[in-house]
């Protein structure tokens, strides 16, 4: 399996483990537990920048997952865990766990189709992987509404589009961090 596969998976399990945690813990439990695995992880990776040998072992034992520049900068699951974190403590429930099913399914279907399937360039990604990343997160959004999640289909479109916008544009941040933090404002200002 390609490393593009490996991450894309990786992207989508490990970035549906706290929305899916949110439709069951409570409030208190769910921040509670998100900043301690924050607060923990982003202590492992200040510490690995110290220590090379830490670092080495850590890129060794991760190389599928992890991309060549993250062996001197933050991972793309630190970002995924501080805006996480972040759309918990800012915005309702319902629209936190779509604005990270948004990252986790939406971002990594993106990177999927764009890297296997992608022929037009648009900016710095693909066209097809950016209808893909829409696509993908409109599906999720129509599942979750039909699972019950009180968001507006309409609210849902406009998430979509600002999650696919995010994802597309090259930002100086990582679109770990910007995609569901964005998506969660548009649509928590369509909710109003």
């Amino acid at each position: 399996m390609s490393s593009t596969l490996k991450r894309g998976l990786f992207h989508i399990l490990g970035g549906l483990s706290f929305p899916v945690a949110a439709l069951f813990l409570t409030r208190m439990a769910l921040l509670i537990s998100l900043g301690v695995v924050t607060f923990v992880f982003l202590a492992f990776e200040f510490l690995r920048f110290r220590a090379p040998k830490i670092n080495r072992w850590f890129f060794s034992l991760f190389r599928p997952l992890l991309r060549e520049e993250e062996a001197s900068r933050l991972t793309g699951t630190s970002y995924m865990l501080i805006a996480s974190l972040i759309a918990f403590l800012a915005f309702p429930r319902d629209i936190a766990v779509l604005a990270l099913c948004f990252l986790a399914v939406g971002d990594a279907v993106a990177a999927i189709v764009g890297k296997y399937m992608g022929k037009r360039k648009l900016l710095s990604k693909t066209v097809e992987g950016d209808l893909a990343c829409f696509v993908s997160c409109l599906l999720i959004g129509f599942v979750l509404y039909y699972a019950g999640l009180n968001i507006r289909l309409l609210t849902t479109l406009v998430g979509s589009v600002g999650a696919t916008f995010v994802e597309a544009i090259p930002l100086p941040l990582n679109d770990n961090l910007t995609m569901p933090l964005f998506a969660g404002l548009v649509m928590t200002v369509m909710q109003l």
